[in-house]
């Protein structure tokens, strides 16, 4: 029998961006994923379009699936052959049952590697501007789980050598029972005037920390309406958060987005976005399909033009296939649309020579209108279905015009209206980046789709984009100048 893989993953502490490579490219390559609860949306947006993703959460009082089946589960898709990427948040070895879980695959001859993620136990406390040690104030740091009931005469925890302890302390999943923890090391001996400080959603957009004292912690994260995921931090060290805490002021903070592009280009836009302070959901409307084609005679062109990064990259790969490279290019004049096409085709040694003023198919004409086209040969590598505005407008400026058609978007096969709702659900902002993607939203949704989508802010990458909402009764409210990511974040930023 063909036994693979388990790779029992940390994803870091919420924010995406402190994902490790290794990390990503094993949720990238995996076929199964069987992940936690308070796994990063953007991180879920990396999982292939064939992976299986199962979700096996566990949050208080509430189990999505035992720790005894978990490992079972592991070890059945384990020996059927998949890759499988068990996902846990933080590091999976700090209070994460990785080492029962390795345990047990190894008991059970299923070969894994565990991959260490960045803990919110560290990160939580300096992104609240909070270095755990500091030689004037802390030269220890305990990591202590706060899902034991403090009130236990049988614990686990030396609560009275916790108490006389003058380092830092990280109680991590504590925030039903900051006041019992406070309680205890006071009882114990601990001094109530104790610098404290809760860090809650630590590393993401709505992060948010308070600063107290062990004595009055309780009152201040009731004040605060304190919930969890959160950090809660006894130490002397907290106090520098005053000095050294700098608020981001991210242009999108508190903000919530779904992002509706392939899967291969959704991860890029999810970073992007929740570096601006968003949260940032991946729900890919369109699945690309590559088409069989024939890689023409490059010489016999006086003009190539790229109006998408799917096209660059699927026809440059049967370039590479076919023994070619960007050498055979040499005295073409190249086109992109815009720069996310430039920067595809920069990635294969392609310098382009124009580049649209406006990201679309009028753009283009009007970028090369002023040259003398007649009688020119040009190629256009692009996806079935595409506009004929462009095509036309060549033609009808003398040039000898061949569309090759490369790729064509269809409907993801995993793609339902039950999930497509749970998601939207979640956020408060939609974002459309093609006709086709918008399409398929009305598709999944049906009828209740004007009224489920009314509720959201529907942002459009461009006039084209939102011609087609608008034509299908949905009027988006804004639509951005410039046509791409950052040109949306502006127009988002401008409508606040």
């Amino acid at each position: 029998m063909n036994r693979t893989k388990v790779y029992l993953v940390g994803t870091g502490p919420g924010d995406p961006e402190l994902l490790t490579l290794k990390a990503e490219r094993v949720i990238r390559t995996a076929d199964v994923l069987v992940y936690d609860d308070l796994i990063p949306p953007e991180v879920m947006g990396l999982v292939g379009k064939h992976a299986l993703t199962i979700y096996v959460g566990k949050r208080a009082g509430k189990h999505k699936m035992g720790q005894e089946e978990i490992n079972g589960l592991m070890v059945k898709l384990a020996l059927e052959g998949k890759t499988v990427a068990r996902l846990k948040g933080g590091d999976p070895c700090i209070f994460g049952r990785c080492g029962e879980e390795a345990t047990y695959l190894k008991e059970h001859g299923v070969d894994f590697e565990i991959i260490p993620g960045i803990s919110s136990a560290t990160a939580g406390p300096v992104s609240a501007g909070i270095p755990p040690t500091h030689r004037q104030l802390s030269s220890s740091l305990r990591i202590v789980t706060a899902h034991e009931d403090p009130t236990k005469k049988d614990s686990l925890l030396d609560w009275e050598n916790l108490a006389r302890d003058k380092g830092t302390i990280i109680f991590l999943m504590g925030a039903s029972r900051i006041g019992a923890i406070a309680k205890r090391l006071i009882k114990e001996g601990m001094d109530g005037d104790r610098p404290c400080a809760l860090i809650q959603d630590a590393t993401t957009g709505s992060q948010r920390h308070v600063l107290s004292t062990l004595e009055k912690v309780a009152e201040d994260a009731a004040l605060a309406g304190i919930a969890s995921p959160c950090i809660m931090l006894v130490g002397n060290v907290a106090v520098l958060a005053r000095d050294l805490f700098r608020p981001a002021k991210l242009p999108l903070e508190g903000r919530s987005v779904l992002i509706t592009r392939p899967v291969h280009l959704a991860w890029e836009s999810a970073l992007l976005f929740s570096s601006r302070g968003a949260k940032a959901y991946v729900y890919p409307l369109i699945e690309i399909s590559k088409l069989d084609f024939d890689i023409p005679r490059i010489d016999s062109y006086d003009m190539f033009i790229f109006t998408s990064q799917n096209a660059v990259t699927i026809f440059m790969e049967r370039l590479f296939s076919a023994g070619l490279d960007a050498r055979v290019f040499g005295g073409r004049e190249i086109v992109a649309i815009g720069p996310g096409t430039t920067g595809a085709l920069n990635k294969y040694g392609i310098r382009v020579d124009t580049i649209a003023g406006t990201y679309t198919a009028e753009g283009i004409v009007d970028a090369i209108g002023m040259k003398d086209l007649k009688g020119r040969f040009i190629c256009i590598p692009r996806a079935k279905g595409a506009r004929p505005y462009l095509v036309k407008a060549l033609e009808g400026m003398g040039a000898y015009v061949r569309e090759i058609l490369v790729y064509e978007s269809r409907m993801p096969a995993n793609a339902c209206k039950e999930s497509f709702y749970r998601v939207l659900s979640k956020v408060e902002s939609v974002i459309f980046t093609s006709p086709s993607g918008a399409s398929n939203a009305f598709k999944l949704l049906g009828k209740d789709t004007i009224h489920i989508l009314a509720s959201k802010t529907v942002i459009a990458i461009g006039p084209v984009t939102a011609n087609f909402l608008k034509a299908s009764g949905l009027e988006p409210d804004l639509s951005a100048t410039i046509h791409t990511d950052m040109g949306i974040i502006e127009a988002m930023k401008g409508a606040a």
